[in-house]
């Protein structure tokens, strides 16, 4: 059986999930139930996967103190530290699975550790977050700091695909490139880039994303959305509870 996603079928994916499901049942942290589905779904679809990530939205005031100091970082580089609030939505890597070392370890991500949706100017200048952000159906106009419970029931109403079939060609509508790293495109490959995602009853936005060798239609990374819903099903308790993060 061919490793692709781009002939993935919802049977398939189901049957992934069997296998993974008790694993992720078990799981202490949403942390690590992402690392258990990014490794399973990179190996499955081996022939594709490239790079497999999971993110989940979680407020700035309960990130773990080297992700805060990260998003800091990130904000007074972009002169909007002054806008950062301890509610503010820090889009956050929980899981990463890759063909380099480093990527197995979300610890060792030195550029993606977590986006603060600080404002929609904020999210405007990151091109892919924009497009991933309005796929998934969250209006970049209600992204805000001021009204925690306005974020939350704006994110409660998104569940959608992200989906770029030509990785090194994509442009937005702003003439700007959806994958602006087109070297990491071009040497390994990189073809075409998917997410799915959709919230929690509390509002989070769980997402998974894969960097795929082979051109994957739409049709085929529609396969997966069903993989997101009974993942987040298996994982809204760790999440309610606050159990993000593996220590």
């Amino acid at each position: 059986m061919k490793k692709r996603m781009a002939s993935a079928t919802a049977s398939r994916v189901a049957r992934l999930w069997m296998g993974v499901e008790p694993r992720v049942r078990q799981a202490r942290c949403l942390e690590q139930a992402a690392q258990i589905m990014v490794e399973a779904l990179a190996q499955e679809f081996s022939e594709s996967a490239v790079l497999t990530r999971a993110f989940c939205t979680v407020p700035f005031d309960a990130l773990p103190p080297a992700n805060r100091r990260f998003t800091q970082r990130m904000a007074e580089a972009a002169g909007a530290a002054d806008e950062l609030r301890t509610v503010t939505p820090v889009l956050s890597l929980v899981g990463s699975f890759g063909v380099e070392p480093e990527w197995c370890d979300r610890r060792k991500s030195r550029g993606h550790v977590g986006t603060p949706l600080i404002s929609e100017a904020f999210v405007h200048e990151i091109p892919m977050i924009a497009r991933l952000l309005s796929d998934l159906g969250i209006p970049l106009g209600d992204i805000g700091t001021n009204e925690g419970p306005t974020i939350k029931n704006t994110m409660a109403r998104a569940a959608g695909l992200f989906h770029v079939e030509a990785a090194a060609e994509a442009i937005d509508s702003h003439g700007r490139r959806v994958i602006p790293a087109l070297e990491f495109v071009s040497q390994y490959g990189v073809q075409s880039v998917f997410g799915i995602g959709g919230p929690y009853v509390g509002g989070q936005i769980f997402v998974l994303i894969a960097f795929c060798r082979d051109a994957v239609p739409r049709a085929a990374a529609e396969q997966f959305l069903a993989l997101v819903a009974q993942f987040k099903a298996k994982t809204a308790r760790l999440v309610g509870e606050g159990r993000i993060f593996d220590g």
